[in-house]
């Protein structure tokens, strides 16, 4: 409740979610993130980091750059499914239209073009800001899930260029990345 996001987000977290209060390490990080820093928030698995971005998304859309877009990046597509339900369940009570893009899926292109929260993954970013830059239009807020993988061969590559992109870049994004528990956390 003493939250500054919007009531009607209060009421879905009370009501639809049953959580009524934070856990201490959620509310360390909850503060960075509502302030609109770049956050990397390192705690442990199963203790509520999505919540914390999901907060970040609503802030971002709702309050401080209302009409602007947010990207919720996964490294798999199953999580993909997950976050897009938990993330389609918040946008449908608070008015917030959510896309989901995995590839050459039927309706993806309606689905993106009036999206305002994305959930892709790390692959599927990289290709529509390339093909399909239009739809990055009024982004103000990246959430990138598993950044630990950042270290992964085979996809690490293409999540740090997408991320140092807006890192390094004139527009003014907010990236919240959630690792599992990681040893380096202040060196990533």
């Amino acid at each position: 409740s003493k939250l500054k996001i919007p009531t009607s987000a209060k009421k879905f977290f009370k009501e639809k979610w049953k959580i009524t209060k934070l856990y201490p390490p959620q509310k360390e990080a909850v503060k960075p993130v509502l302030d609109g820093e770049n956050t990397l928030i390192s705690i442990p698995t199963a203790s509520g980091k999505s919540l914390i971005a999901y907060i970040g998304i609503i802030q971002k859309l709702l309050v401080t750059n209302t009409g602007s877009k947010a990207v919720y990046i996964v490294p798999l597509k199953a999580l993909a499914g997950e976050k897009y339900s938990e993330l389609k369940e918040i946008g449908d009570f608070l008015g917030l239209n959510v896309g989901l893009s995995l590839g050459d899926r039927e309706g993806d292109k309606s689905n993106l073009n009036n999206a305002d929260i994305i959930v892709c993954t790390s692959e599927k970013f990289d290709s529509l800001m390339r093909n399909r830059p239009e739809i990055m239009d009024g982004l103000s807020i990246i959430i990138a899930d598993e950044v630990h993988l950042i270290h992964d061969h085979s996809r690490g590559p293409t999540m740090e260029i997408n991320l140092t992109r807006f890192l390094n870049s004139k527009h003014n994004v907010q990236i919240i990345a959630l690792p599992a528990t990681i040893g380096n956390s202040k060196n990533l």
